[in-house]
């Protein structure tokens, strides 16, 4: 009998050990969330009265940057002072309190509508960095002339070690962040000019 009782005590013992140990694995799962859904605004095109900078994009393809300081995004956008329009020219400066802006930009025939060219998939933060999947809708060319098409996105103000870009599900971007790098090409917001 004393056997018996002790190889029923071993067993509960076992089983309390490996729900322990698995409550435990859940319990520590549930506290770090592997990747996270960062809240977004697409901007439109024409929300501001400037154009996006001119860069070699024989060189580089696609600009991509992150705007954390108004110098920042005066270097990246210029003005474009026509009349009558009333709109702006820049976000307001209090915007980089709170947010920062993603920007990724192809020069292509001009199409009938920007706003159908970039479209956002999702924006995940991932253990200190972002990670954002768009979709390049290549248009039919509504014009002969070449225009500079891009995708702006507000997100919220937060440190990323890195960000990376993914276009139609494949990485086309990084930025080093951590480093100081703010956009590619590089860009001084100092001088406005290009670093390369």
């Amino acid at each position: 009998m004393t056997g018996r009782r002790s190889l029923i005590f071993l067993k509960t013992g076992m089983m309390v050990m490996i729900l322990i140990c698995a409550m435990t694995t859940a319990v520590d799962g549930m506290g770090t969330k592997p990747q996270q859904s960062v809240p977004y605004r697409k901007m439109r095109m024409a929300d501001y009265q400037n154009f996006i900078r001119n860069w070699d994009e024989k060189k580089d393809p696609l600009l991509y940057a992150l705007v954390s300081t108004p110098a920042e995004y005066r270097t990246l956008f210029h003005p474009a002072p026509t009349m009558p329009s009333r709109r702006p020219f820049a976000p307001d400066e209090s915007l980089y309190e709170k947010e920062q802006i993603l920007v990724a930009a192809r020069v292509m025939p001009h199409p009938k509508n920007v706003e159908e060219v970039f479209e956002i998939e999702k924006i995940i933060e991932k253990r200190g960095s972002l990670s954002l999947y768009y979709k390049f809708n290549r248009p039919e060319p509504a014009a002969e002339w070449q225009g500079k098409i891009y995708l702006a996105v507000r997100i919220p103000r937060r440190f990323y070690q890195k960000i990376f870009f993914f276009e139609n599900g494949k990485p086309v971007g990084e930025l080093n962040v951590a480093a100081g790098q703010w956009s590619v090409p590089a860009l001084d917001p100092s001088t406005g000019k290009t670093g390369d």
